[in-house]
């Protein structure tokens, strides 16, 4: 965790949390920002869950790292984030707002923004308060929470959530939520510089509405009514040289206040399979369909392809389940659970930022567990030589040559203030 720590120190994160986040102190071992960079810390490394903690009550330098003689157990840990007030969790936000606002300059500051919207089921195995029965398409019956989630596609981050009862729809409270991610955008970015991409779970006029309304473009894939799916078989299709055929038509869903734009792709059904799974919305005898809801001013091929990187928002919400423990909440507690959430989310955009101020450019679309592995999770050995501590690598480490220019690069690292 040596390079993940210097990082850190860089950024001043020990000391934005002691002075822009207070919680109720009961503890007098622990200060509240030592217990955030705890578990922070423990996220990134690979714990996977709160009652594991044990396992680096003995890990010398990790203490030595996070500054501590012990480190927390599972018990100190609930009880902190049982005891947080939303008002300490809405700072909590604040502060990696603030980081976020800070490390966009860096390397350059992008000039257009694309906006990845999505939802994810959690399911829950407890008693957790908020949990639900809802859609749930693996575990059915099953309780769980279904948070909203939104990523920066250029910068592959995370950039707003909200956690929700398992039974709430993926359009519920979007259009406050969508609010929330514009309150965020630097003022260099104009707003017909934002385009938004979602699924059919927010295919909502008045989504859509107030999409139009803040003069951004959007490409969402419509959902399966009958309407839809008749004028969609009925379009005139231009067949494409790799097997694909493209259309469009004009069309007024039941209370929209007026007709949008629908492009069509179709393509013939594939024999594989596993490969005929992956095509979206419906199919019919020989066909398989997608249809997106646009505004944007580009020929249907094209849509289709901005529509289709989207498909990373994907890789983000596996990383945030698998590779840092989104899905294994902590307690049975609604706002302890919603403070778990979002410094589960901290973690992401600490790797994430490190990955993209520190790694090499090869690194860009790397994974959390990738960079774990390659530059988090080796023997090493910190030994004292002179009064200085020296971190000595194994003599065969693949990636020695990256890990020492990450490590020089940090130190050179040269933040502005917070914007």
């Amino acid at each position: 965790m040596t390079l993940v720590q210097r990082f850190c120190n860089r950024l001043r994160l020990r000391w934005l949390l002691q002075h822009h986040f207070q919680a109720p102190q009961r503890n007098a071992d622990y200060a509240s920002a030592d217990l955030v960079l705890a578990l922070s810390y423990a996220l990134i490394a690979g714990l996977r869950r709160i009652n594991k903690t044990e396992l680096l009550q003995y890990n010398g330098t990790f203490l030595d790292l996070l500054g501590l003689s012990r480190f927390p157990d599972q018990a100190t840990l609930r009880r902190f984030l049982q005891r947080l007030p939303t008002r300490s969790i809405r700072q909590l936000v604040g502060l990696h707002d603030r980081l976020r606002r800070q490390l966009f300059w860096f390397p350059e500051a992008p000039t257009s923004l694309i906006f990845d919207l999505d939802s994810v089921v959690l399911t829950l195995y407890g008693h957790q308060q908020g949990a639900h029965v809802g859609y749930n398409p693996k575990k059915k019956g099953r309780r769980s929470y279904h948070p909203l989630l939104c990523f920066e596609a250029g910068r592959q981050e995370f950039w707003h959530g909200s956690l929700r009862p398992g039974n709430t729809s993926a359009n519920t409270g979007v259009v406050f939520f969508f609010q929330r991610c514009l309150a965020k955008v630097p003022g260099n970015i104009a707003r017909a510089r934002i385009r938004v991409r979602a699924d059919s779970g927010f295919f909502s006029g008045k989504f859509i509405g107030s999409l139009e309304d803040r003069g951004l473009g959007y490409v969402i894939v419509a959902k399966e009514y009958r309407p839809i799916k008749s004028r969609a078989r009925a379009a005139r299709f231009q067949r494409l040289g790799n097997g694909f055929e493209v259309a469009e038509f004009r069309y007024r869903p039941h209370r929209w206040p007026k007709a949008r734009r629908f492009v069509v792709i179709r393509r013939p059904i594939p024999e594989d399979p596993e490969e005929a799974k992956q095509l979206t919305l419906f199919k019919d005898r020989r066909y398989g369909y997608s249809v997106l809801v646009t505004n944007l001013d580009l020929d249907p091929w094209r849509i289709w392809k901005f529509y289709s990187l989207r498909a990373t928002i994907e890789k983000h919400i596996r990383e945030l389940l698998y590779d840092l423990p989104l899905g294994k909440i902590p307690s049975g507690d609604w706002v302890a659970n919603v403070a778990f959430f979002q410094i589960v989310l901290l973690a992401y955009d600490l790797v994430h930022w490190f990955k993209r101020l520190c790694l090499p450019p090869e690194y860009a679309a790397a994974t959390v567990e990738t960079v774990r592995t390659d530059f988090l999770v080796l023997p090493a050995r910190l030994v004292s030589r002179a009064g200085h501590n020296v971190l000595q690598l194994p003599r065969d480490y693949h990636h020695r040559k990256e890990f020492v220019a990450a490590f020089e690069k940090i130190g050179k690292l040269r933040l502005p203030e917070n914007r």
